[in-house]
């Protein structure tokens, strides 16, 4: 049995865990691929000795990836939906189950087998490791380490993460793990920095909104000290004299870096990376991202420079649809469409990711619609010789208005906002039909006045500018299709607490940026009348 993190750690052997749970960033491309294969191969083995596995693998068992790429269909969780679910039986070997809300509000119910789950912790705790590098080899970590969090509990995903990592070093929760269930989404947030005002933060966990709304809270002054028997504590006396010391010197309100010193922080969210420099002036360190999914845990990771991310080997098999392929399928939802290897991606490109199950996990060539774009080999580290990516969005996140607009993703909706001069907050795009002819309809709320003419005016200069087949919709069509909705001030707060009151998970707390519901517009603007 292989030492643990903790055991390596009071023996001095740093560099051991670096390469025990760091050491893939230094495989070759072909090393990685030679390990997929394995690990898959080992998967059907393991699937074979299983009714559902069996089912699954349509009866036989694969001898090759070729084999199984070429026989095996492209999934959804529909085609798996009938036999998952603790209450079902057919999946016998599963430690812990796992639920996402699903946009439907269905839930999605996912089995992790005890290998799963452990890897699943590792792979947690190997993205805390490089959060908190400021260098290649570097092991920042130590025993007791607080570690303060804010994500929503089991079963969602997040909770069992949580979990897992518990099991692999022995960090001091803030707030403890057992008592965090039973808190509401705002009382865990205010909890955790509560108490973090005692204890100090080495580690902080949180979704990348609520990190820089705790910021500008700071920046705008509005966290008045308000004498309380709490902030009597010596420690927190200490902490906050010499936080008012700190911004007093450099002329300025007191940041959240001036209370903490923070090791790393793990930001999670698809704004983050716009949020990037503001959280690092919020909070004094370079956010740390992973990608993951309930389906599979943890994906990927960034490496400790804080670019692109990096697929982990023994997590999941990739595979990955070509953008006219996955073009052609969001067309016809039948077509099968050819995949490549992560061997045979190429820079620049966008590609929708395919994903297989490992360790008896049930996924194979599971669809989870989210899109990367591969870097180029300068962006990345030059001792890393595996490919780097950036997550772009979902296939299933694209707008296109009327056939001829060209596709609106979120990336180009982003950045037109952005060069309007607009103080955003926050912001949903959508298409919607209005007497028949398909608008594209922003809700968006700021941090500075404006009036809806105005944030229209703006927009449609920069969607103009940006995007040609845009520029022609109002002389082809007789209409400028924008409409805009400016809501009240945290109009997105407010949903977003609800969200977590009503148990939805870490990716459904906000509205989605492109293409929301009918159901999140319409509490969106139930929210708006009761601000108004």
């Amino acid at each position: 049995m292989t030492a643990t993190a903790i055991e390596l750690l009071r023996q001095g052997r740093k560099h051991q865990i670096w390469t025990k749970y760091c050491g893939f960033l230094d495989l070759s491309l072909k090393e990685f691929m030679q390990i997929q294969e394995r690990l898959l191969l080992e998967q059907f083995d393991l699937l074979s000795k299983s009714e559902l596995g069996r089912y699954l693998l349509r009866g036989k068992i694969p001898g090759s990836i070729e084999e199984f790429r070429a026989r095996i269909p492209i999934t959804t969780y529909d085609d798996y939906e009938p036999y998952l679910g603790e209450d079902k039986g057919y999946f016998q070997n599963a430690y812990v189950w796992a639920h996402t809300s699903g946009r439907s509000g269905k839930y999605k119910w996912i089995p992790y087998t005890r290998e799963a789950y452990e890897r699943l912790g590792e792979r947690v705790l190997a993205g805390v490791i490089l959060g908190a590098a400021r260098e290649k080899g570097e092991v920042r970590l130590e025993e007791g380490d607080v570690l303060v969090y804010n994500t929503p509990p089991r079963p969602y995903i997040s909770g069992i993460t949580l979990r897992a990592l518990a099991e692999q070093f022995n960090f001091r929760f803030v707030p403890a793990l057992d008592e965090t269930e039973a808190m509401g989404f705002q009382e865990r947030i205010e909890a955790g920095f509560r108490e973090g005002m005692k204890t100090g933060i080495d580690i902080l966990g949180s979704m990348s909104a609520v990190l820089v709304k705790m910021g500008e809270a700071f920046t705008s002054g509005a966290r008045k000290t308000r004498i309380s028997r709490q902030m009597l504590h010596p420690q927190v006396l200490f902490r906050l004299i010499r936080g008012y010391i700190r911004a007093k010197m450099e002329g300025r309100n007191m940041l959240p870096r001036d209370l903490w010193t923070l090791k790393g922080a793990m930001a999670g969210g698809t704004d983050t990376s716009i949020y990037r420099a503001q959280l690092a002036t919020y909070w004094g360190v370079e956010v740390h991202e992973q990608y993951g999914s309930t389906e599979f845990g943890i994906m990927a990771t960034q490496a400790w420079d804080r670019r692109g991310m990096y697929f982990l080997p023994d997590i999941a098999f990739y595979e990955f649809i070509p953008p006219d392929e996955w073009e052609r399928s969001r067309q016809d939802p039948a077509y099968q469409p050819r995949t490549l290897l992560l061997s045979e991606t190429r820079p620049g490109e966008r590609y929708e990711i395919v994903m297989t199950s490992l360790h008896s996990d049930p996924f194979l060539r599971y669809r989870l619609h989210d899109l990367v774009q591969f870097t180029a080999p300068e962006e990345r580290d030059p001792s890393i010789a595996l490919p780097s990516f950036t997550i772009k969005g979902r296939t299933m996140d694209l707008i296109d208005l009327a056939g001829f607009t060209g596709v609106i993703d979120e990336q180009s909706a982003w950045r037109a906002l952005a060069a309007t001069g607009l103080e955003l907050a926050e912001w949903s795009l959508r298409k919607e039909v209005e007497r028949d002819r398909p608008v594209l309809h922003l809700y968006i709320e700021l941090k500075a006045p404006a009036s809806a003419d105005e944030v229209h005016r703006r927009l449609d200069a920069e969607l103009r500018a940006s995007n040609p087949f845009y520029s022609d919709i109002e002389k082809l069509l007789g209409y400028n299709p924008l409409r805009v909705t400016v809501l009240p001030r945290e109009t997105f707060l407010r949903y977003m607490r609800k969200q977590q009151e009503a148990g939805a998970d870490l990716s459904h707390l906000k509205p989605p940026h492109l293409n929301a519901s009918d159901a999140v517009i319409a509490q969106l603007k139930e929210i708006a009348a009761t601000l108004a």
